[in-house]
């Protein structure tokens, strides 16, 4: 009998060794840069006064979207686009099917309505630097939940430890807390997009567990905030984390589903599209993707 238990107990473990085979995926971390033209995170301010001042910031911008396409062509739409499978309804393009993809930068909870939709992660420094930016550059005056305006930056921290219910700014992942360059600070220099010699903005992106196949096209877009509204277009206001409290209810907004599926439902006049995709060779290229074409020109 006891011979008979030990070789039950043994079966897992040989049947195990003896279903071991090699799946001949190549399973990859990919990585590279994108680089967003100066001119994606420069626009004309009207201030109080009547005039104007030219402004140049990486809070311009939007969420980047990458994607892995089996192509990109011209002429699907008035812009370079992934290429796509047959049409199913109407009036719409097909799906293009991705391969995977990733982005650089999210929209995150900002903890008061008049924000949803209009905040990005890896874009600000502090809170008070994100209150300031919208009362004093972008002219529209930060609100409560009654209306009342929000003048500090410490007043959007305390109403996001207590709505989230957490202690710490790393926490309610609105404003820059890692030093990711791992120079000492936590600067300017730690957010996503940083400047380069040339004036133009880079950014590092991760693709992780992706499997690589020879000839994948890498496209993406940046999406800018509304002229008008400051909102993104990629945002889906209906959505996203949801406060509810006897005399206020809304919800923080998140990114509209199949974004990389049917990415012309979003893209917008504004915005900016890798006019050339990159090819990969390997999955160790290294990877320069520049979005510089301006949807619209």
């Amino acid at each position: 009998m006891m011979k008979k238990v030990l070789a039950l107990m043994l079966l897992p473990t040989v049947m195990a060794g003896g279903c071991k085979f090699d799946e001949g995926l190549d399973i990859k971390t990919m990585t590279g840069k994108v680089v967003v033209p100066r001119a994606a995170a420069t626009r004309t301010f009207t201030l109080d006064d009547g005039t104007t001042e030219e402004v140049t910031d990486v809070k311009l911008i939007g969420p980047v979207y990458l994607g892995l396409f089996a192509g990109v062509e011209n002429g699907i739409e008035r812009y370079p686009h992934p290429s796509v499978g047959p049409a199913y309804q109407a009036g719409q393009i097909g799906d293009t099917y991705p391969y995977g993809g990733t982005t650089i930068g999210d929209f995150q909870f900002a903890c008061v309505e008049f924000l949803s939709c209009k905040v990005v992660s890896g874009r600000y420094q502090n809170f008070d630097e994100l209150v300031s930016w919208f009362n004093d550059t972008v002219g529209e005056t930060v609100t409560d939940g009654v209306g009342l305006p929000v003048e500090t930056g410490e007043f959007l921290r305390q109403r996001c430890y207590e709505i989230l219910e957490v202690t710490s700014d790393d926490e309610v992942r609105l404003t820059n807390t890692r030093d990711r360059n791992e120079d000492g600070e936590i600067n300017e220099l730690d957010l996503d997009f940083v400047e380069n010699a040339d004036g133009d903005f880079e950014g590092s992106f991760n693709i992780v567990n992706q499997e690589f196949t020879e000839g994948l096209n890498l496209w993406g877009w940046m999406d800018s905030p509304s002229g008008t509204s400051y909102k993104f277009s990629s945002c889906d206001p209906s959505s996203g984390f949801q406060y509810f409290e006897y005399n206020e209810s809304f919800q923080a907004g998140r990114a509209w589903r199949d974004l990389l599926n049917r990415p012309s439902d979003a893209i917008t006049e504004g915005d900016w599209v890798s006019g050339t995709p990159h090819v990969y060779s390997t999955s160790e290229d290294e990877v320069v993707l520049n979005l510089d074409y301006l949807v619209g020109q």
